[in-house]
C-alpha cells in the first residue's frame, strides 16, 4: 500500500480505463518518473526486479515503445515555461483531468528557466537513447515536427510500427487539442537567442 491504495490495483485500474476496443493500452511516461513506475512494479513483482523491459511486459502486455522527441529543444523549453507559470498545459480535449484551465497567472519572460529547461531536456532525450540501448530496445521515433506536420502520416507510421490496423471508416485523424505556440513563443525564443545565445 502506498498513499492510501494497492499499486496492483491501480496498475489494474489504470488497463481497464485507458483499453481502446481492440484492447491496445497506451501510456505517456516521462523520463522523470521511468524509475518510480519500475520501481513500483517490481513491487507486485519481485521475480522481475531489475529487468525493465521484463517488468513493463508482465504489467501492461506485449509492449512498443514509441521515443517523442522535438527537434526544436529552445521551443519546447519556451512552451514548458509558459505552462509552468500559467497552469495550461493544453487547450482543447475530452475531459483529461485538469490543465486546461490555468491558473490566472500571466506568463514571464525568464531566460534562467528556459536555460534549465533546455538542459534538462537534452539530458532526458540523452537518458531515454541510453536506457533503449541499454536494453535492446529499438523504439519509433517521432519528431514533433513531423507529427504537427502529417499528423496522420505519422500515426500511421505509429501503427505500422505497433502492427495495428486501421479501420476504413477510422482513418481520418482529428486532433484532441489546439497548438498553444504564438507570437509570445516567437518573441521569446527570439529575445532569448539575442540575450543568451548570440551575445
Amino acid at each position: 500500500m502506498d498513499g492510501g491504495f494497492d499499486y496492483a490495483d491501480f496498475v489494474r485500474a489504470a488497463l481497464a480505463a485507458g483499453r481502446t476496443d481492440n484492447g491496445v493500452f497506451g501510456a505517456k511516461l516521462m523520463w522523470g518518473t521511468l524509475a518510480e513506475v519500475l520501481a513500483r512494479l517490481a513491487t507486485i513483482h519481485p521475480d522481475l526486479a531489475g529487468d525493465d523491459v521484463a517488468l513493463l511486459g508482465r504489467a501492461f502486455g506485449r509492449t512498443g515503445f514509441v521515443f517523442l522527441r522535438r527537434d526544436d529543444e529552445l521551443a519546447q523549453a519556451v512552451s514548458r515555461l509558459r505552462a509552468e507559470q500559467t497552469g495550461r498545459w493544453f487547450v482543447g480535449g475530452s475531459g483529461e483531468i485538469s490543465g486546461d484551465a490555468g491558473n490566472g497567472q500571466p506568463p514571464r519572460f525568464d531566460a534562467d528557466e528556459i536555460r534549465r529547461y533546455v538542459e534538462e531536456i537534452r539530458e532526458h532525450n540523452a537518458a531515454w537513447a541510453a536506457w533503449f540501448a541499454s536494453r535492446g530496445i529499438r523504439p519509433h521515433v517521432v519528431r514533433y515536427e513531423e507529427l504537427a506536420d502529417d499528423m496522420a502520416g505519422t500515426t500511421r507510421g505509429i501503427l505500422e510500427f505497433l502492427g495495428l490496423d486501421v479501420p476504413g471508416a477510422a482513418r481520418t485523424v482529428v486532433p484532441r487539442h489546439r497548438r498553444q505556440a504564438d507570437a509570445l513563443n516567437r518573441q521569446w525564443i527570439a529575445r532569448y537567442r539575442a540575450e543568451v545565445i548570440d551575445r
